[in-house]
């Protein structure tokens, strides 16, 4: 094609939306227009897709880079526009088909107000053939897509996949729990698939908040961005529940832990507005993933726990994590404090155990002292989490 300066952008799953469709519709526009920024880019909505007209051409590529990062988008394309009229869409297929080129020709009439339909226009190009610069066979593997609409017709070549899901922000925030291994960083990014603006709370084994800071967890976070920003990162120190649970067997501190996190994750979500707390757990993967321990560790948490990994196996997860890019950091180096070594962890538990155990540690006066210790990034600054609880 020679060189388009526009990009038609559909959604699939929105489309299926009822009266709310307008809001989904406003937060992807809301979304494409933020992933563009810098690109001298204009986004217009039109009926069942978007249009977005570039500046510069020469941004082509970027933003078709861009618009493989944003949740809500089926598919896009670079696209040339011609008049609703068939001299001018064979005068532009003609213009953006190479010389020679054997192509079949998919139509559509999106626009029923003009006086032709699909099947004329592939008519006329088989009519007007033995003039075009290219051939027309309808087993080629090449294609050149018409849809007619109601400011123009778009031809384009090729439909690039986009993410899929719903625009993030659409279905409201959560908590992610980000620990520094594969699974979380998965986690997260189904969450933002299915429409879910995400805050991060990691636990930490470093001295003070700064050296947590200059760690890979930052890095996951920034690589996580580019399907959707975030509202704020926690960095919770592991010290004060370290030091409450030193007197109880060691069976226990994984299912212990689990529900310590949980509650941290609930109180932050209770002052920050948020709707769940997302986590990777995936059934049976480790001792702290029993259905009874899971089960355990979500005792007295009033905030929805949102486990999209709870299905999947281990390479599944692995698979996704290298491709969308977090696996190589998440395999780096670290001494992650979600990763508590026991001998025999307790695999079969059940939540007044676990409770009563919480109580006698004290760990409700933990995760008080824990968030009064926490640092929040937000908006690129690092400051203490003062919010009252």
């Amino acid at each position: 094609m020679d060189n388009p300066k526009q990009v038609v952008v559909r959604f699939g799953e929105i489309w299926l939306k009822g009266k709310n469709r307008p809001e989904f519709i406003g937060q992807l526009k809301s979304n494409i227009e933020h992933a563009l920024e810098g690109y001298g880019a204009s986004v217009y909505y039109r009926r069942d897709h978007f249009l977005v007209d570039l500046e510069d051409k020469s941004k082509m590529n970027g933003v078709l880079k861009e618009l493989k990062h944003v949740f809500g988008v089926s598919w896009f394309a670079p696209v040339a526009v011609s008049e609703n009229s068939l001299d001018s869409i064979l005068s532009e297929a003609n213009r953006i088909v190479g010389r020679a080129e054997t192509v079949r020709i998919v139509a559509h009439r999106s626009y029923k107000k003009v006086d032709f339909d699909s099947h004329d226009i592939v008519g006329e190009f088989i009519k007007k053939s033995e003039e075009a610069p290219f051939r027309i066979d309808r087993d080629s593997r090449k294609t050149l897509f018409v849809n007619v609409t109601g400011y123009g017709t778009l031809l384009f070549r090729r439909k690039i996949p986009g993410p899929g899901g719903l625009p993030v922000g659409s279905s409201g925030t959560a908590v992610s729990l980000l620990s520094g291994g594969i699974d979380s960083p998965v986690a997260s990014y189904y969450a933002m698939k299915r429409g879910l603006r995400l805050s991060y709370l990691h636990v930490h084994g470093f001295r003070d908040a700064q050296e947590a800071l200059s760690s890979k967890i930052p890095k996951i976070i920034e690589r996580l961005s580019v399907y959707g920003t975030s509202v704020a990162s926690y960095y919770a120190p592991f010290h004060v529940f370290q030091a409450a649970t030193l007197r109880i067997h060691e069976r226990y501190e994984l299912v212990l832990f689990k529900l310590f996190m949980h509650r941290m994750a609930d109180k932050i979500a209770g002052v920050s507005g948020a709707d769940a707390i997302v986590t990777g757990e995936s059934l049976g993967q480790v001792a702290s993933q029993t259905a009874s321990n899971i089960s355990s560790s979500q005792s007295g948490v009033g905030t929805l726990i949102v486990r999209p990994l709870i299905g999947f196996d281990k390479e599944e997860i692995i698979d996704m994590a290298k491709s969308i890019g977090t696996y190589g950091i998440s395999v780096q180096r670290y001494r992650d404090v979600c990763s508590i070594n026991a001998k025999r962890p307790a695999t079969s538990t059940n939540a007044a155990q676990v409770e009563r155990l919480y109580k006698e540690c004290g760990l409700d006066s933990a995760v008080e002292k824990t968030l009064s210790l926490t640092t929040m990034v937000k908006e690129g600054r690092a400051q203490p989490f003062t919010i009252s609880l």
